[in-house]
């Protein structure tokens, strides 16, 4: 009997893996053990800390025991619950990792359903500036070995804008608000506008009759009424949102009814401070000139940001190619401060950034330092078949 017949590997296939194992190698090399997270996630963790933009596009179905699993749509999370398990105890852990991911794409986008993720995680880095310099570095140190000569960098943190909202004068309802919609650019701009305008009208029809009516009572009280009201209107969650979240939008609507507008210097400021984009070099000097005429100072994030800057360009990035823009922080919410993309043009072929908050919000009993990147290969490889994104030697 003939022995059997190996499998074929196409170039592509073989070219493929050559450059994954590059790009990861940079990870290991740097001390990341490589993991592999399960591919079927508990579907709450995402629904819960991914954002809009991911809970939209998550594999959800239920097991036969009843469990609501997903296929993951991203590393991150599953890395970070594989640390939580086994390896919390240490004070730093790094991880690397190349797997596939999964999120829904509409008919006609030209992305694929499935993907596959090659990335890094961080955890319990004391030095954070230190740790998003590494990180970056990293980053674009692997995405050059997996072949791409010229990227752009975009840059943005999180830790500026949530000082910022701290330092207004504001109801405190809502600085959580602004800090909540940062990450959905149309939405943020259509609520600044609906606060710096008087309280909007009441209307006669019922919804606004309930909003009023919600006014009158405490928060407690509030939301127990509105989220009986729903349940025994028969209204499920829809976009992954529970019903106690659908609830928190018409206590929102009270409280806007109730409360003084935006004053316009204030709503400027915020829109000046979204809009700014900056070569690296000049970005701390353009925030502390707004704030310092807005008579507002915020200089320990500012501070942050000239260290990590030096440090980034101590580990070789050139930041030539880098913007710095207030507004950006991605579209994942978990994010908490420094956020950075490597693109081709409209195309992020990798990025990653600060989230200290996720661990905790995971099961940890405090607060975790982390840090981490992911790179694409479908958006990678698709960036070295475009004509600017010639590979490296």
């Amino acid at each position: 009997m003939a022995p059997p017949k190996k499998p074929i590997t196409s170039n592509a296939g073989r070219d493929q893996e050559t450059r994954i194992a590059a790009m990861r190698a940079i990870f290991e090399a740097a001390g990341f053990s490589n993991v592999e997270p399960p591919l079927l996630q508990p579907a709450e963790v995402f629904l819960d800390r991914s954002g809009e933009d991911i809970r939209r596009r998550l594999y959800v179905f239920n097991d036969p025991g009843g469990q609501e699993l997903c296929l993951r749509p991203d590393l991150t999370i599953p890395t970070c619950r594989l640390y939580l398990d086994g390896a919390a105890k240490a004070a730093e852990a790094r991880y690397c990792y190349s797997g596939a991911a999964f999120r829904y794409q509409p008919q006609g986008s030209g992305r694929a359903n499935e993907f596959i993720q090659t990335g890094a995680e961080f955890f319990g880095g004391k030095d954070a500036e230190d740790a998003d310099a590494e990180m970056l570095a990293l980053a674009t140190r692997a995405v050059t070995a997996g072949g791409l000569a010229q990227f752009d960098i975009k840059l943005g943190d999180l830790a500026l804008f949530e000082a910022l909202v701290d330092a207004l004068d504001i109801p405190g309802g809502w600085r959580s608000r602004l800090k909540r919609h940062f990450w959905r650019p149309a939405y943020f701009k259509e609520l600044i506008g609906r606060l710096a305008t008087s309280a909007s009208p009441v209307r006669s029809d019922a919804r606004e009759g309930l909003v009023a009516a919600l006014g009158a009572l405490d928060e407690t009280n509030a939301l127990s009424v509105i989220e009986d009201v729903l349940s025994l209107a028969g209204i499920a969650p829809v976009g992954g949102r529970s019903v106690a979240e659908i609830a928190e939008r018409f206590l929102e609507r009270a409280a806007d009814q109730s409360a003084a507008p935006l004053s316009k210097e204030t709503a400027k400021l915020i829109d000046s401070f979204m809009s700014l984009s900056a070569k690296p070099k000049d970005a701390a000097k353009r925030i502390r000139d707004l704030t310092k005429a807005a008579g507002i100072r915020i200089e320990a994030p500012i501070a942050a940001l000239e260290r990590r800057f030096e440090l980034i360009e101590k580990r070789g990035v050139d930041l030539s190619r880098a913007t710095f823009e207030t507004g950006f922080g991605r579209t994942l919410e978990y994010y908490t401060g420094f956020v950075f993309e490597l693109r081709i043009g409209d195309n992020a072929v990798a990025g990653g950034g600060r989230y200290d908050d996720l661990l905790e919000s995971l099961g940890a009993k405090s607060s975790v330092p982390a840090v981490g990147c992911a790179i694409t290969w479908e958006r990678l490889q698709a960036a070295l078949e475009a004509p600017r994104g010639r590979a490296a030697k």
